[in-house]
């Protein structure tokens, strides 16, 4: 297999602007990649939420390659919604991604990619009492009373440009392994649920106490590994560890609230097919 054609899926990348004029015959030398990968994804907020939350997750991606161009689009999702605990609340909770790529490989080991993102974590919430109650009503017969207490959602989104470079080593026997750097300059949306939390004596406003829709800005890097086998002419098996460290600032009512830290982190491993 050929170093471009290893490098199909690892880490999609590309640069900007360029006014080249592709002949014919170069479309005749389009491949196609794509595959499924599974792992885990862990997201930690730890101004908001008490814990990380973990998920199993899976991860497509669909890649266009010709010559040292690549086009690349990245879907993943949870495949099952993890458990959470928030002081006075339980619930669940989910994420999605999507990333487009585009990328130039500037020599054999070096590549530039930027694109566009978006990552979306959504929970929802009941009190910790909430199967008390309903059980407590369900004996008492009062069925109505156990069906007024409702669902609390919250979510936090991300959007916006990213641009970067990667890294890789090739291997006649072992594949390719690859490095990535990439940094974002993202538009964040926070819908914040109203606290919960017994009610204390005024004080200064925290960042947990924000409710309703807030909006801030989010930049930060993104750090990635991988590593790619041949495992025929066609087939490919990788493995990618990735780490998105992010810093929000958020203003609200005219109070700044700083490097507020969101990181979300995966490890996937699964097949790709080059068509």
């Amino acid at each position: 297999m050929s170093i471009k054609t290893t490098c199909a899926i690892q880490c999609l990348p590309l640069l900007l602007t360029s006014h080249t004029t592709i002949a014919q015959e170069d479309f005749d030398n389009i491949r196609v990649v794509t595959g499924l990968s599974l792992g885990y994804s862990d997201f930690s907020f730890p101004e908001k939420l008490d814990h990380d939350i973990s998920f199993p997750s899976a991860n497509i991606p669909i890649a266009l390659t010709m010559g040292n161009w690549q086009l690349a689009l990245n879907a993943s999702s949870t495949l099952a919604n993890a458990d959470i605990a928030e002081e006075e609340d339980i619930g669940e909770a989910s994420r999605k991604d999507l990333d487009l790529t585009l990328g130039y490989r500037v020599t054999k080991n070096w590549s530039l990619f930027a694109g566009f993102k978006y990552g979306k974590t959504e929970m929802s919430f009941v009190p910790r009492d909430f199967n008390e109650e309903i059980d407590e009503d369900e004996v008492g017969g009062d069925e109505d009373e156990a069906g007024t207490l409702e669902l609390t959602n919250e979510s936090y989104s991300q959007k916006g440009p990213f641009i970067g470079a990667s890294y890789s080593w090739q291997f006649e026997k072992a594949g390719s392994l690859s490095v990535s750097l990439a940094y974002a300059s993202l538009d964040a949306t926070n819908s914040f649920s109203a606290n919960t939390d017994e009610e204390e004596e005024e004080e200064l406003t925290e960042f947990d106490d924000l409710t309703g829709q807030v909006k801030g800005e989010t930049k930060g890097f993104s750090y990635g590994l991988s590593w790619t086998m041949p495992l025929s002419s066609n087939l490919l098996f990788q493995t990618r560890f990735k780490i998105n460290d992010y810093q929000q600032d958020i203003v609200v009512d005219g109070e700044r609230f700083k490097n507020i830290d969101e990181t979300f982190t995966t490890l996937h491993v699964g097949l790709a097919y080059v068509f």
